[in-house]
């Protein structure tokens, strides 16, 4: 028997239409509900996995049909089509035939037993007897369908109202007008009654525009003191016309008083009205300092450069993709808007209120699918250019704020792009623009490509909304020494541009306008930090060893050709992992052996002599690099990446290794391969580096050999294989960041599971220590290259494990070797083993608390007596 699903915004509605179908369907109809959101699903919306589940609930072979309401049902079933089995997805229907009609017809042919397609048509005919009847007993002009213009969200100018037309002219008195929300609050409002509404400012040329419409609503060019008239025909019309004239004469509820700003009142200000002074966000601290200066949003470089004009054959296959995107953007925003509210209050969230209703516009998706299935533009091309056009109407407008709602509408616009697979952000610049001064950079999350296309003088602090202490962005800031703090929360995306920000990189705070006494707190703080790290640069260049004489290597991790100064100045005795990708990022085409020589050549020469350990090419997973496009990936952490892609295309990786052994001549290169885990791969790829070896020789090209070869550790087979891979390889590099992701089964850039990414865990400690002993027995040596590597709480634990390296960014070398030459091993390696027997990662930390000194910015790295 065929099954049915009913996908209805209204839990109430498809609870009430299952009740119906019950009493005229044959017993053992089989009909799921998929409707609401929410906890309890008595929100309106539609949840495409709800959708899906429900279809596999009375799936068989006969197949399913799928009856929907309207809008983002619609988007809603077409992405849980794609998110069913293969061998599903044939065998079932989405079905445009009307929700309730369709749902009586379709269950009383799936009870006789009909096949799928037959219940479908059956469906789709439901509504003919109604029309035919009504068709042939009432007026020509009373119809009621789907097709009465009052039905319409949209309407030619020239279309005649109905004589009963109901009017109001209304003087808007809020400031700014319709702007975003107002205009969300009055298409919201419409949408409720059963009428057309159009609307238009009076004194201005233009016909009316559709009151349903946001885009079109806010385009207008309505402000403060405006007169508009509403127009109103339809079955609902009066009383569409009175909740809107209650909605604007009572300032669409915004806060009063509140006087218009001049024209050129900063955007800080407007903020600053609904807001205390001295507004405090909690985040997590990244990178140490303090920065205090003008917000400013950073994106990355605009989709419109990138996007091809590539044309499409099969558009309605474009559309759905573009659908699915649409879809998966709202619900994103809707839960952005529930963090919101949380953390702000309702006032603030209402601005994604006004993004999700532009994602649900009438006009700008008719705009899209006609550039798909008219002109057959590719999704992200039709995407694009709709957005743009409605991004350039709001740029028009005279009114300044206005102006800047097409911030809005391309913040929603790149989010759909990055679901399509475009690399942007939401705000309003790019990662290559000029800086306007130094300011406080703040954006969703940050790319490593961003970072390094930073003016560093005029960065003063980094916050990302989202993101984690572990993401390669957050590593990149704490290279760079730039104050951060990552997941201070959507709320700060409502937070106007040019707002005065302090941010504190040590306890993970975020002011907003802070108070005078904030100021000169904060200022004395960054006074005291900046003595402290000139101090501490001044003893680091001398070799690190401990109290009683223990010997540890403090190496830098190197991201391209820029940070080796900083390294070279922090007191770095080696490169511990030079990064290779970093260097080419920006790249449309892989570089030549040549041009990899080069650069890797001069690190050498600027280290004097010094290690340099060059990771090969590690993409993948967070990371991915221009000219290497790598396939979708389920699960791109656990797919072909790093050694793995390498070993996968030997020609790639045979350049690399080349060119890492040419500019080894004469230097203390050294080479380290990334994320192995078996003993294959160690196999393969030490007969591709002979391999490397043999063709210079031959070719009588000076590089050197033998050159020592490592591993990291970063999987916890790598490390519970330890003493079988350290027969093959000169030294461990234990990459904790991976490693304690694989191990703790957490992505360490989801913010919503940072208390699984500390390196610290006992666990994590286990398997270092299994690995340090592994090296040791067989005469190696092992490091640590992770983030943990420059946690002051952490350093004297990884000592006690009998650690001979540390590698870590440049801007934390001063401090890790102050906590060195403090300790005295035997104390050390007494909290080690006590470390070991924990429970958690934060007993292991409240012991190496108790081991240090109070950590406060001016005495970190001084420790209390054992």
């Amino acid at each position: 028997m065929v099954g049915l699903v009913i996908a209805s915004h209204s839990r109430a509605l498809a609870e009430a239409i299952v009740d119906l179908v019950r009493q005229i369907a044959p017993v053992g109809t089989g009909i799921a509900i998929a409707a609401g959101v929410g906890e309890d699903r008595r929100e309106f919306g539609t949840d495409a996995l709800e959708i899906c589940d429900a279809i596999q609930s009375v799936y068989s072979s006969d197949g399913v049909v799928v009856l929907m309401d309207l809008g983002s049902a619609v988007l809603s079933a077409d992405m849980a089509l794609e998110l069913l089995p293969v061998h599903m997805r044939t065998n079932v229907r989405l079905c445009a035939g009307p929700l309730i009609e369709g749902a009586i017809a379709a269950a009383v042919q799936a009870g006789l037993g009909k096949a799928m397609d037959t219940v479908c048509d059956e469906a789709q005919e439901a509504l003919k007897p109604k029309t035919q009847h009504l068709s042939a007993s009432a007026p020509a002009d009373a119809g009621h369908d789907a097709d009465a213009p009052w039905a319409q969200d949209t309407a030619p100018a020239d279309l005649p109202l109905d004589p009963s037309v109901h009017r109001a002219i209304i003087t808007l008195i809020n400031p700014h007008g319709l702007h975003a929300r107002p205009a969300a609050h009055f298409v919201q409002t419409a949408a409720n009654f059963d009428a057309r509404v159009t609307v238009r400012k009076l004194g201005s040329p233009g016909d009316p525009v559709s009151g349903k419409s946001l885009n079109k609503l806010a385009t207008l060019g309505a402000t403060e003191r405006d007169q508009i008239e509403i127009l109103a025909e339809g079955p609902q019309a009066a009383q569409a016309v009175d909740a809107l004239r209650h909605l604007v004469e009572s300032g669409f509820g915004e806060r009063e008083p509140q006087p218009a700003a001049p024209v050129d009142q900063p955007p800080a200000r407007l903020w600053a009205d609904s807001h205390s002074q001295g507004t405090r966000i909690a985040a997590t601290p990244v990178s140490e300092g303090i920065g205090i200066g003008p917000l400013y949003f950073l994106r990355a470089q605009t989709a419109a450069a990138n996007i091809s004009d590539d044309t499409i054959i099969d558009t309605g296959a474009e559309w759905q993709r573009l659908s699915r995107a649409i879809d998966a953007t709202r619900r994103a925003i809707q839960q952005r808007r529930q963090q919101v509210e949380i953390n702000l209050g309702a006032a603030q969230a209402a601005i994604f209120d006004a993004h999700a209703l532009i994602l649900q516009d009438e006009a700008l998706l008719d705009r899209a699918r006609q550039l798909v299935e008219g002109d057959h533009h590719n999704a992200m091309k039709a995407w694009h250019l709709a957005t743009d056009e409605i991004a350039g109407a709001y740029r028009r407008l005279p009114d300044g704020y206005m102006q800047q709602r097409a911030h809005d509408v391309m913040d929603v616009a790149g989010q759909v792009l990055d679901t399509l697979g475009q690399e942007t952000t939401q705000a309003s610049h790019a990662a290559g623009d000029r800086l306007p001064g130094p300011v406080i950079l703040v954006g969703r999350d940050f790319t490593p490509t961003q970072i390094a296309q930073l003016e560093l003088d005029k960065v003063l602090g980094i916050i990302t909304t989202a993101g984690s202490a572990n993401s390669h962005a957050a590593i990149l800031t704490r290279a760079l020494g730039i104050p951060g703090v990552a997941g201070a929360g959507a709320g700060v995306e409502a937070i106007p541009e040019g707002t005065l920000l302090a941010v504190d990189g040590f306890d993970g705070c975020v002011w907003v306008s802070p108070t005078s006494q904030t100021l000169q707190e904060l200022a004395a703080r960054r006074t005291a930090w900046l003595h402290r790290q000139q101090q501490l640069r001044q003893s680091s260049h001398t070799l690190t060893v401990t109290r009683d004489g223990h010997r540890i290597e403090v190496a830098a991790n190197l991201g391209g050709l820029v940070d080796a100064p900083a390294a070279i100045k922090n007191g770095a005795e080696a490169i511990g992992v030079l990064r290779t990708e970093f260097l080419y990022l920006t790249r449309k085409t892989p570089p030549s052996e040549d041009e990899q020589v080069a650069p890797l050549r001069q690190v050498a020469e600027q280290m004097n002599g010094r290690p340099v350990i060059v990771r090969t090419l590690d993409v993948g997973g967070d990371k991915a690099i221009p000219y290497l496009p790598l396939p979708p990936e389920a699960n791109p952490f656990l797919g072909v990446r790093a050694i793995r892609l390498s070993l996968q295309q030997p020609e790639l990786f045979l350049t690399q290794i080349r060119a890492i052994l040419r500019a080894g001549a004469g230097y203390d290169v050294r080479l380290l391969l990334p994320m192995v885990t078996l003993v294959e791969e160690i196999e393969q790829a030490r007969h591709l580096i002979d391999r490397a070896h043999e063709s210079l020789s031959s070719a009588g090209i000076a590089h050197r050999w033998p050159m020592p070869v490592g591993i990291m550790v970063e999987t916890p087979a790598a490390a519970l294989h330890a003493r079988v891979l350290a027969q093959r390889v000169d030294f461990f590099s234990i990459g904790t960041n991976d490693l304690t992701q694989y191990t703790l089964a957490a992505e360490r850039g989801n913010p919503s599971l940072v208390q699984y990414g500390d390196a610290l865990h006992p666990v994590i400690l286990r398997l270092i220590h299994e690995v340090v002993t592994a090296a040791h027995d067989h005469g190696k040596w092992a490091g640590v290259c992770g983030e943990v590597a420059s946690d002051p709480l952490a350093v004297p634990i990884l000592a006690g494990l009998d650690i001979d390296e540390l590698s870590l960014n440049a801007a934390a070398i001063p401090q890790v070797k102050a906590v060195i030459r403090a300790l005295e091993l035997p104390p050390a390696q007494r909290l080690a083993r006590a470390a070991l027997q924990a429970s958690t990662a934060n007993e292991v930390r409240q012991m190496a608390r108790a081991f240090a000194a109070p950590h406060d910015p001016s005495t970190a790295g001084t420790l209390a007596p054992d």
